[in-house]
């Protein structure tokens, strides 16, 4: 009985999956260019004071 329903299950996702491979849904997302004055700014996107706040300790 529940093989019935693991083949079923494998099959919806594979027809899902082609659905979307058809239609251009599944892939990578193009890949957009930030300036470094963007990334290297205070508080910008992925600066080092977003990662570190302060002092990090040590001995």
């Amino acid at each position: 009985m529940f093989r019935i329903f693991y083949i079923g299950n494998a099959l919806l996702v594979l027809v899902a999956y082609a659905f979307g491979a058809v239609n251009g849904c599944s892939g990578t997302p193009e890949r957009q260019v930030i300036p470094a004055d963007v990334r290297h700014a205070a508080g910008g996107y992925r600066s080092f004071h977003f990662w570190h706040s302060g002092y990090q300790g040590g001995k």
